[in-house]
């Protein structure tokens, strides 16, 4: 009796067995297939080798760019070192020497390739120029053959240019504009002197961006001295060179750079307008910086 008994939980067993494991009466199977190429990118491509990607790699790189960049910036100095061994500044010639009479001069040492003769707007000659000779030993004869040279009654200055640049042109009139760095000091001035004198006598040789006259604060009187500044280092130089000495009002003014730091200059100061007092021009002011 438990023989047939356990033969029929076998039997039943195997019968859900089968029942659980039986296939479908119908299969349903979808696909869907992905791009086969797969999208890349620089970085990953890199990425993928270790040597490209690491640290030490990228450093060398930026070295290699570092030293290129470093190579020309060099080359360019070499370069412009070279155009200014060729180029020559030269100051205090006369107003009515020309192109040709430059030429015809420093040719005597060598080739002259360029001549600049630096003028005011209204075509006066300033009293300067720049001189560019084919080689650097060319220039280097001008200048032992020709500096404080005598022209038409003038000893002109010839030395190696520190600048390829034109000057800039002087700003607007009326405008309020800075003293450059470009500052000289005027000394030894008549009491009954005004930054309008100061301008027009530097006007006649170069174009002053500012003037002024110092005046005592106490006694509201003129103290004898004054500065005017120039765009740049050979106007300034060029009107020290034909100014120093020269009589403004009857005394002989002096001219030297001035160290002093600069300041903004709006408009007139308002003791250049006042009424000049009278007093005796008989003792040079001493130099005041």
């Amino acid at each position: 009796m438990a023989s047939i008994a356990s033969n029929s939980l076998l039997s039943s067993a195997s019968s859900l067995k089968l029942n659980c494991f039986s296939k479908p009466s119908s299969l349903s199977v979808n696909f869907q297939f992905a791009p086969s190429t797969p999208k890349t990118s620089l970085k990953s491509s890199i990425s993928n080798f270790p040597l490209l990607s690491s640290k030490k790699f990228r450093f060398q790189l930026y070295s290699v760019v570092e030293e290129i960049t470093v190579q020309e910036t060099k080359d360019d100095e070499i370069l412009e070192e070279e155009e200014n061994k060729k180029k020559l500044y030269v100051v205090n010639i006369p107003w009515t020497v020309s192109v040709a009479d430059m030429k015809s001069l420093f040719g005597e040492c060598g080739t002259v390739t360029d001549v600049e003769i630096i003028k005011q707007r209204d075509g006066r000659n300033r009293g300067f120029a720049f001189i560019t000779m084919s080689t650097g030993e060319e220039a280097r004869a001008v200048i032992d053959k020709f500096n404080e040279y005598e022209i038409s009654g003038r000893v002109i200055r010839v030395e190696f240019s520190k600048r390829l640049k034109k000057p800039s042109p002087p700003p607007p009139p009326g405008l309020g504009v800075k003293e450059t760095r470009h500052l000289l000091y005027v000394s030894n001035l008549a009491w009954k002197a005004r930054a309008s004198h100061l301008r027009e006598l530097f006007s006649t040789c170069s174009s002053p961006v500012s003037a002024r006259v110092v005046f005592d604060s106490p006694s509201g009187r003129s103290a004898g001295y004054g500065f005017v500044s120039f765009a740049t280092r050979e106007e300034a130089e060029s009107a020290l060179s034909a100014l120093d000495g020269k009589e403004l009002m009857g005394r002989p003014i002096r001219l030297k750079f001035s160290e002093k730091s600069t300041g903004q200059i709006v408009s007139e100061p308002k003791e250049d307008n006042a009424e000049p007092e009278e007093a005796e021009d008989t003792i040079d002011k001493p130099d005041e910086l």
